[in-house]
Protein backbone atom coordinates (compact mmCIF):
# COMPACT_ATOMS: atom_id res chain seq x y z
CA UNK A 1 0.00 0.00 0.00
CA UNK A 2 1.38 3.75 -1.26
CA UNK A 3 0.47 6.41 1.33
CA UNK A 4 1.14 9.51 -0.79
CA UNK A 5 0.51 13.48 0.54
CA UNK A 6 -2.36 15.73 -1.38
CA UNK A 7 -1.02 18.92 -1.71
CA UNK A 8 -1.79 19.74 -5.47
CA UNK A 9 -4.22 22.75 -4.93
CA UNK A 10 -7.42 20.98 -6.09
CA UNK A 11 -10.33 21.97 -4.26
CA UNK A 12 -10.23 18.40 -2.70
CA UNK A 13 -7.47 18.64 -1.47
CA UNK A 14 -8.40 21.55 1.56
CA UNK A 15 -10.13 18.75 2.83
CA UNK A 16 -7.95 15.89 2.67
CA UNK A 17 -4.06 15.25 3.62
CA UNK A 18 -2.82 11.82 2.54
CA UNK A 19 -4.49 8.99 -0.15
CA UNK A 20 -3.45 5.82 0.29
CA UNK A 21 -3.36 3.78 -2.82
CA UNK A 22 -4.13 0.00 -2.67
CA UNK A 23 -2.77 -1.74 -6.04
CA UNK A 24 -5.13 -4.18 -8.10
CA UNK A 25 -4.97 -5.85 -10.95
CA UNK A 26 -2.68 -4.81 -14.16
CA UNK A 27 -2.49 -1.10 -13.49
CA UNK A 28 -5.62 -0.53 -11.70
CA UNK A 29 -5.75 1.46 -8.11
CA UNK A 30 -8.28 1.85 -5.55
CA UNK A 31 -7.58 5.30 -3.81
CA UNK A 32 -8.90 6.24 -0.52
CA UNK A 33 -8.46 9.54 0.84
CA UNK A 34 -7.73 10.57 4.84
CA UNK A 35 -7.49 13.44 6.39
CA UNK A 36 -6.49 13.95 10.05
CA UNK A 37 -9.29 16.82 10.85
CA UNK A 38 -12.23 14.12 9.85
CA UNK A 39 -14.51 13.49 12.79
CA UNK A 40 -16.95 11.20 10.99
CA UNK A 41 -16.63 9.46 7.48
CA UNK A 42 -20.25 8.55 5.90
CA UNK A 43 -19.70 5.61 3.42
CA UNK A 44 -22.47 4.37 1.41
CA UNK A 45 -23.45 0.92 1.98
CA UNK A 46 -25.97 -0.21 -0.94
CA UNK A 47 -24.90 -4.32 -0.48
CA UNK A 48 -23.58 -4.74 -2.99
CA UNK A 49 -19.76 -6.20 -4.04
CA UNK A 50 -18.25 -3.17 -4.66
CA UNK A 51 -19.25 -0.84 -1.37
CA UNK A 52 -18.64 -4.08 0.78
CA UNK A 53 -14.85 -3.80 -0.35
CA UNK A 54 -14.71 -0.54 0.42
CA UNK A 55 -16.11 -0.64 3.84
CA UNK A 56 -13.30 -3.81 4.56
CA UNK A 57 -10.77 -1.56 3.06
CA UNK A 58 -11.69 1.88 4.69
CA UNK A 59 -12.17 0.00 8.26
CA UNK A 60 -8.99 -1.60 7.93
CA UNK A 61 -6.42 1.13 6.74
CA UNK A 62 -8.26 3.49 9.96
CA UNK A 63 -7.55 1.02 12.18
CA UNK A 64 -3.93 -0.05 10.94
CA UNK A 65 -3.26 3.66 11.17
CA UNK A 66 -4.54 4.31 14.68
CA UNK A 67 -6.97 6.73 13.81
CA UNK A 68 -10.51 7.49 15.20
CA UNK A 69 -12.23 8.63 12.86
CA UNK A 70 -16.40 7.45 13.32
CA UNK A 71 -17.51 5.62 10.09
CA UNK A 72 -21.23 6.27 9.30
CA UNK A 73 -22.94 3.89 7.01
CA UNK A 74 -25.69 5.17 4.92
CA UNK A 75 -27.85 2.16 3.40
CA UNK A 76 -30.80 2.80 1.07
CA UNK A 77 -33.83 0.54 1.24
CA UNK A 78 -35.77 1.07 -2.32
CA UNK A 79 -39.86 -0.37 -2.51
CA UNK A 80 -39.79 -1.10 -6.51
CA UNK A 81 -36.02 -2.92 -6.16
CA UNK A 82 -35.82 -6.85 -5.23
CA UNK A 83 -32.84 -5.67 -3.07
CA UNK A 84 -33.01 -5.29 0.47
CA UNK A 85 -31.34 -3.90 3.92
CA UNK A 86 -30.40 -6.98 5.24
CA UNK A 87 -27.72 -7.79 2.68
CA UNK A 88 -26.16 -4.28 3.77
CA UNK A 89 -27.05 -5.07 7.55
CA UNK A 90 -24.93 -8.52 7.04
CA UNK A 91 -21.92 -6.55 5.47
CA UNK A 92 -21.26 -3.72 8.06
CA UNK A 93 -21.76 -6.32 10.67
CA UNK A 94 -19.05 -8.76 8.78
CA UNK A 95 -16.86 -5.84 7.87
CA UNK A 96 -16.57 -4.96 12.10
CA UNK A 97 -15.53 -8.73 12.80
CA UNK A 98 -13.22 -9.11 10.05
CA UNK A 99 -11.77 -5.78 10.84
CA UNK A 100 -11.99 -4.90 14.76
CA UNK A 101 -12.24 -1.78 13.98
CA UNK A 102 -14.13 -0.14 16.78
CA UNK A 103 -15.41 3.34 16.07
CA UNK A 104 -18.91 2.82 14.23
CA UNK A 105 -21.86 5.29 14.33
CA UNK A 106 -25.31 3.67 14.50
CA UNK A 107 -26.19 3.20 10.75
CA UNK A 108 -28.16 5.75 9.02
CA UNK A 109 -30.81 3.64 6.56
CA UNK A 110 -33.17 5.80 4.94
CA UNK A 111 -36.38 3.93 3.39
CA UNK A 112 -37.27 5.96 -0.51
CA UNK A 113 -41.13 6.84 -0.39
CA UNK A 114 -43.10 4.54 -2.99
CA UNK A 115 -43.54 7.66 -4.86
CA UNK A 116 -40.57 8.94 -5.49
CA UNK A 117 -39.11 5.78 -6.52
CA UNK A 118 -38.65 6.04 -10.46
CA UNK A 119 -34.89 6.38 -11.60
CA UNK A 120 -34.22 10.12 -11.41
CA UNK A 121 -37.05 10.82 -8.52
CA UNK A 122 -34.52 8.24 -6.09
CA UNK A 123 -31.87 10.20 -7.03
CA UNK A 124 -32.91 13.04 -6.06
CA UNK A 125 -34.91 12.01 -2.45
CA UNK A 126 -31.34 10.40 -1.91
CA UNK A 127 -29.19 13.26 -2.58
CA UNK A 128 -31.69 15.35 -0.39
CA UNK A 129 -30.77 13.04 2.76
CA UNK A 130 -27.15 13.24 2.24
CA UNK A 131 -27.14 16.78 2.37
CA UNK A 132 -29.49 17.32 5.84
CA UNK A 133 -27.38 14.68 7.15
CA UNK A 134 -24.11 16.75 5.76
CA UNK A 135 -25.96 20.49 7.07
CA UNK A 136 -26.39 18.31 10.29
CA UNK A 137 -23.00 17.98 10.73
CA UNK A 138 -23.78 14.14 10.92
CA UNK A 139 -20.16 13.90 8.77
CA UNK A 140 -17.93 15.77 6.98
CA UNK A 141 -17.06 13.75 3.72
CA UNK A 142 -18.47 10.94 1.51
CA UNK A 143 -17.62 7.89 0.23
CA UNK A 144 -19.08 5.73 -2.46
CA UNK A 145 -18.35 2.32 -4.19
CA UNK A 146 -18.91 2.95 -7.58
CA UNK A 147 -16.46 1.82 -9.97
CA UNK A 148 -15.52 2.13 -13.58
CA UNK A 149 -17.72 0.09 -16.23
CA UNK A 150 -16.03 -2.95 -17.58
CA UNK A 151 -14.29 -1.70 -20.97
CA UNK A 152 -16.83 -1.81 -23.99
CA UNK A 153 -15.03 -5.00 -25.76
CA UNK A 154 -16.68 -6.86 -22.46
CA UNK A 155 -19.95 -5.65 -22.38
CA UNK A 156 -20.55 -6.49 -25.59
CA UNK A 157 -23.13 -9.53 -24.88
CA UNK A 158 -24.40 -7.94 -22.03
CA UNK A 159 -28.23 -7.82 -22.74
CA UNK A 160 -28.65 -4.49 -21.16
CA UNK A 161 -25.39 -2.21 -21.62
CA UNK A 162 -27.78 0.64 -22.49
CA UNK A 163 -28.85 0.56 -18.46
CA UNK A 164 -25.24 1.19 -17.49
CA UNK A 165 -24.40 4.23 -16.09
CA UNK A 166 -22.10 5.41 -18.99
CA UNK A 167 -20.26 8.51 -16.78
CA UNK A 168 -18.35 5.49 -15.28
CA UNK A 169 -16.55 4.63 -18.65
CA UNK A 170 -14.13 7.17 -17.95
CA UNK A 171 -13.66 8.57 -15.11
CA UNK A 172 -10.24 11.10 -14.64
CA UNK A 173 -10.36 11.27 -10.86
CA UNK A 174 -12.11 9.84 -7.70
CA UNK A 175 -13.26 12.90 -6.56
CA UNK A 176 -17.24 13.78 -6.95
CA UNK A 177 -16.01 17.16 -5.14
CA UNK A 178 -14.84 18.72 -2.09
CA UNK A 179 -16.27 16.37 0.49
CA UNK A 180 -17.00 13.11 -1.79
CA UNK A 181 -15.09 10.55 -3.66
CA UNK A 182 -15.25 7.05 -5.32
CA UNK A 183 -12.16 5.47 -3.92
CA UNK A 184 -13.30 2.68 -6.41
CA UNK A 185 -13.29 5.35 -9.63
CA UNK A 186 -10.43 3.60 -11.29
CA UNK A 187 -10.91 0.16 -11.45
CA UNK A 188 -13.44 -2.30 -12.69
CA UNK A 189 -15.32 -4.94 -11.41
CA UNK A 190 -12.72 -7.69 -11.92
CA UNK A 191 -10.47 -5.60 -10.33
CA UNK A 192 -12.50 -5.50 -7.31
CA UNK A 193 -13.01 -9.09 -6.93
CA UNK A 194 -9.22 -9.35 -7.52
CA UNK A 195 -9.06 -7.06 -4.15
CA UNK A 196 -11.28 -9.66 -2.72
CA UNK A 197 -9.18 -12.52 -3.09
CA UNK A 198 -6.06 -10.69 -2.32
CA UNK A 199 -7.24 -9.61 0.98
CA UNK A 200 -9.17 -13.00 1.71
CA UNK A 201 -12.36 -11.94 2.16
CA UNK A 202 -14.33 -13.73 -0.66
CA UNK A 203 -15.52 -16.54 1.36
CA UNK A 204 -16.43 -14.26 4.70
CA UNK A 205 -17.50 -10.81 3.08
CA UNK A 206 -18.35 -11.27 -1.14
CA UNK A 207 -20.86 -13.86 0.19
CA UNK A 208 -22.52 -11.87 2.22
CA UNK A 209 -23.19 -9.46 -0.77
CA UNK A 210 -26.14 -8.96 -3.24
CA UNK A 211 -25.28 -6.45 -7.02
CA UNK A 212 -28.33 -7.84 -8.61
CA UNK A 213 -30.47 -4.64 -8.89
CA UNK A 214 -34.00 -5.98 -10.37
CA UNK A 215 -37.02 -4.58 -10.08
CA UNK A 216 -39.81 -6.47 -7.68
CA UNK A 217 -42.14 -6.01 -10.88
CA UNK A 218 -39.57 -7.90 -13.68
CA UNK A 219 -38.95 -10.50 -10.84
CA UNK A 220 -42.74 -11.54 -10.66
CA UNK A 221 -43.26 -11.00 -14.23
CA UNK A 222 -40.33 -13.12 -15.23
CA UNK A 223 -40.21 -16.12 -12.24
CA UNK A 224 -36.81 -14.76 -11.27
CA UNK A 225 -35.19 -15.57 -8.23
CA UNK A 226 -32.26 -13.21 -6.92
CA UNK A 227 -30.06 -12.72 -7.93
CA UNK A 228 -31.81 -12.54 -11.67
CA UNK A 229 -28.64 -13.08 -13.37
CA UNK A 230 -30.74 -10.73 -16.13
CA UNK A 231 -29.82 -7.74 -14.62
CA UNK A 232 -27.25 -5.32 -16.48
CA UNK A 233 -25.25 -5.62 -12.66
CA UNK A 234 -25.66 -9.27 -12.54
CA UNK A 235 -23.99 -9.61 -15.65
CA UNK A 236 -21.03 -6.77 -14.29
CA UNK A 237 -20.57 -9.08 -11.32
CA UNK A 238 -20.52 -12.30 -13.35
CA UNK A 239 -17.75 -10.78 -15.90
CA UNK A 240 -15.78 -9.84 -12.79
CA UNK A 241 -15.67 -13.68 -11.50
CA UNK A 242 -15.04 -14.58 -14.99
CA UNK A 243 -12.05 -12.48 -15.45
CA UNK A 244 -10.30 -13.71 -12.24
CA UNK A 245 -11.23 -17.23 -12.73
CA UNK A 246 -13.35 -17.19 -9.43
CA UNK A 247 -16.91 -19.38 -8.86
CA UNK A 248 -18.81 -16.20 -7.52
CA UNK A 249 -19.10 -17.41 -3.53
CA UNK A 250 -22.56 -15.89 -3.64
CA UNK A 251 -23.90 -17.29 -6.73
CA UNK A 252 -26.36 -19.67 -4.34
CA UNK A 253 -26.52 -17.11 -1.54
Amino acid sequence: MLQREVKDGSLASVFVDKEFVIEAKGEMKTIIPYSSSWKTLLIQVSGGLDSALLLFLTANLLKENGSSVKILPFSLEVPTKAKALDSARRIISTVKELTGYQFFAESFEYEIPFEKSTYKRKDDAFLTQLRRLYHENAFCFEFNGNTRNPPASARCDFLRDFTRESFRDHRTSIYNGAESASPHAMIDKSGIVYLYKKFGILDSLASQTVSCDANIEDVAAHNLDIPCGECWWCEERAWGFRENNIIDPAINH
